[in-house]
């Protein structure tokens, strides 16, 4: 087992999802943007219209300044975060997807180098290379979404995999096909706003600027309603039916979740209506970082929810958020870890255990053991994946702190918690509590010290 990265003041998903977001909207933008710019250019040959080519300069260096570098930053800290919060599920999408990922890097290079020429050779190639130049970067942004969509869709729908554990059948598993077309439209929304902000640097009476902002208002609504579509019409139908029914849990979903969606859609869907209409305002650039802001929102809840759906798993039907494994996979040669676990203990196998001398209580009977810091390793492996544990990340209320679950049931006794820690594998949407007897004991002391220290004096009764 790995060390456990709880995060401080924040939960360490709240952190991830932050810098997951901040990239998805930057690599999202990208890709449209160099499809986008590329209509732009043809139209700009075909109808002999040279003036396009000053908003096609603008948008290439802000892709060159902020996309490429900026955007690739919060990729590399997706890395950073997600194998600190995850270590063994991002262990497994790398042994299983290693190629698919150096592919992806392939593709990234093109796009990296390709954004420096795509800009440097304005007036400096035939006009028509300048062109395909443009293309070869639209394809290759594109090859890296679609990649990395294959990743992202087998951690929730691995399909076949768990039969075959073939590469490929997790790869093209159930959800690839509408999340990236899906991914596709929606892509196209964004961008849309990101050229009305560029549009808007131009001029006023600028006839790029005029051209453009209502051509961008159509292009984004198509986008929206095509993304929006294929969302609640492919993907959704293609879910598995646990994910189905957490949709429909308040307490695995909360409704802020949704609310942040329908934000999102209805200020990007306002803003693109303007485009039509009122061009010259849709183009204010309070408008339109506004629309963004509101659109990252929106991609929060939206992340969040898809991240979620797959819970109490990391990769859905094979290994634990808490990075244990439930099941066997005949096909890799794998066995479930719960039996183990359950005989030989958890901290025998955890040495990176919080409490000093802690992975000595299996074999030691405990003796001279404190439980409560036992405890705490343990219910730091096992939950704080999907529950704030501790006062450390309870900032703002934490993500479903447990010391509220366990009060709002009137369970605040180290009895009671003990009682319930055991129950909890005949509980939907959870997996049981692993580990030996005794450790269910240490887990159960330091989860009563943790509602005690969470509500103060007054919860030190409530459950009496």
């Amino acid at each position: 087992m790995y060390p456990v990265w709880e995060g401080f003041l924040f939960h360490s998903a709240f952190l991830v999802a932050i810098v997951a977001v901040a990239h998805v909207i930057f690599s999202h933008v990208t890709v449209a943007a160099t499809w986008f710019n590329w209509w732009v250019e043809r139209k700009a040959l075909l109808e002999d219209k040279p003036y396009l080519m000053d908003y096609l300069k603008a948008s290439a260096l802000r892709l060159l300044m902020l996309a490429y570098t900026v955007g690739a930053m919060f990729g590399v800290g997706i890395w950073f975060s997600v194998t600190a919060s995850n270590p063994r599920g991002i262990s497994t999408l790398i042994h299983n997807f290693v190629f698919y990922w150096a592919s992806e890097w392939f593709w990234f290079i093109i796009d990296v180098f390709g954004i420096a020429v795509y800009y440097y050779t304005f007036g400096r190639v035939n006009p028509r290379t300048h062109a395909r130049i443009g293309l070869i970067l639209a394809l290759a942004a594109s090859g890296t979404l679609a990649i990395i969509v294959g990743i992202l869709g087998f951690k929730l729908t691995p399909g076949a995999w768990m039969q075959s554990g073939l590469s490929l059948d997790g790869f093209y598993n159930p959800t690839f096909w509408p999340m990236l077309f899906a991914r596709f439209g929606l892509m196209f929304a964004l961008t849309a706003l990101y050229a009305l902000l560029v549009a808007g640097s131009l001029p006023k009476d600028h006839p790029a600027r005029k051209e453009v902002v209502p051509l961008a208002g159509r292009v984004g609504l198509v986008g929206l309603l095509v993304g929006v579509g294929l969302v609640l019409l492919w993907y959704m139908p293609s879910l598995p039916e646990h994910a189905k029914t957490l949709l429909r849990v308040p307490q695995a979903i909360q409704p802020v979740f949704f609310a942040e969606m329908a934000v999102g859609v209805l200020a990007t869907f306002l803003l693109l209506v303007l485009a039509l209409v009122r061009p010259n305002l849709a183009a204010h650039p309070v408008l339109a970082y506004g629309a963004l802001a509101l659109a990252f929102l929106g991609l929060f809840g939206a992340e969040r929810t898809r991240e979620v759906l797959r819970k109490p798993d990391v990769i859905y039907g094979y290994m634990a958020s808490n990075q244990i494994r439930y099941v066997d996979l005949p096909a890799r040669g794998l066995k479930a870890e719960e039996p183990l676990l359950n005989q030989e203990g958890v901290l025998k196998h955890l040495p990176f255990a919080v409490a000093p001398g802690a992975k000595a209580a299996a074999s030691a009977g405990g003796g001279g053991v404190d439980p409560v810091k036992a405890g705490r390793s343990l219910v730091a492996l096992e939950c704080s994946s999907c529950h704030t544990v501790s006062r450390q990340t309870a900032f703002l209320g934490g993500m479903r702190p447990l010391a509220v679950m366990f009060a709002r049931r009137g369970m605040t006794s180290k009895e009671q918690i003990r009682a319930y820690l055991e129950a909890i594998g005949g509980f939907p949407f959870m997996h049981p509590v692993v580990g030996t007897p005794e450790e269910r004991d240490f887990m159960a002391a330091y989860l009563e010290k943790f509602v005690r220290e969470y509500y103060g004096a007054k919860a030190q009764g409530g459950g009496q």
